[in-house]
């Protein structure tokens, strides 16, 4: 892994894990990733296709650089969970309110008893 260049993210249905991807390929799998500088983006015809097919396909990821968790401000405020669902939104949304999630500083991307929890923290 290059830790210069960015990665993409996704949980992964069939492993039930976060698959990491990096130059097109698939480079690990982990319970907990830390990305800094992140962009949340979605893939507007595989998106188009889940809604036709009714069927998920891998098109939604966080884009960021891996970081070590001491990074991460620890500041609750400053913290917000994010989520994605193609049935419902064109991109990912803030859980707390439905609005539109872009880019964050930071992201936790962890499993919590087997279910995905994405969290954005912001300046």
């Amino acid at each position: 892994m290059d830790i210069n260049k960015r990665v993409n993210v996704y949980f992964n249905l069939h492993k039930r894990i976060w698959s990491v991807r990096q130059s097109g390929l698939v480079i690990d799998h982990a319970n907990q990733v830390f990305l800094k500088d992140v962009r949340f983006l979605v893939g507007k015809k595989g998106r188009e296709k889940v809604l036709c097919e009714k069927r998920k396909n891998v098109h939604a990821y966080a884009s960021g650089y891996i970081c070590e968790p001491r990074e991460l401000p620890n500041i609750p405020e400053r913290i917000s969970a994010i989520t994605y669902n193609p049935y419902k939104n064109a991109t990912f949304v803030f859980k707390d309110n439905g609005k539109p999630c872009l880019e964050a500083e930071y992201a936790d991307m962890r499993l919590e008893n087997g279910k995905p929890i994405l969290e954005g923290v912001w300046k």
